[in-house]
């Protein structure tokens, strides 16, 4: 089941749309249900680790040579709200100032003009994780 649902939900991540949720995936997708879609999504039934073991051998045969350049880089994704996992208020080098955002710490490896993300994570900041209810 998961080999079959990954490729229609990756497609619904990629595909140019408004909401990337995993109901509007479904109605666009037409292959799979929405119970498919979210079970594939909130189970994980895939072991991290063979995967990620699995993900870099290809990263390593499209891009591992001598020309290639490890590149880590930080981004930051504004947000409106306060109840996304991880926003907070924090001062922002690309906006200038303190913004209501997520940052994120992406590891990428690029060989001339192909890059591959390697890793990506979400930074956490302090007033995110000493609030007991957040």
């Amino acid at each position: 089941m998961c080999q079959r649902v990954c490729p229609a939900y990756i497609a619904g991540l990629i595909r140019p749309a408004d909401r990337k949720s995993v109901q509007p995936m479904a109605a666009r997708d037409g292959k799979f249900g929405f119970d498919q879609i979210h079970h594939f999504v909130t189970d994980g039934v895939w072991s991290s680790p063979s995967l990620q073991a699995v993900r870099l051998q290809e990263v390593n045969r499209l891009v591992g040579d001598k020309a290639t350049y490890l590149v880590i880089d930080d981004a930051a994704l504004s947000k409106k709200g306060d109840y996304e996992v991880g926003v907070a208020a924090q001062y922002v080098f690309e906006f200038g100032k303190t913004s209501n955002c997520q940052s994120l710490l992406s590891v990428i490896l690029a060989s001339r003009e192909v890059p591959v993300m390697i890793g990506l994570r979400l930074f956490f900041p302090k007033s995110c994780t000493v609030d007991v209810g957040r």
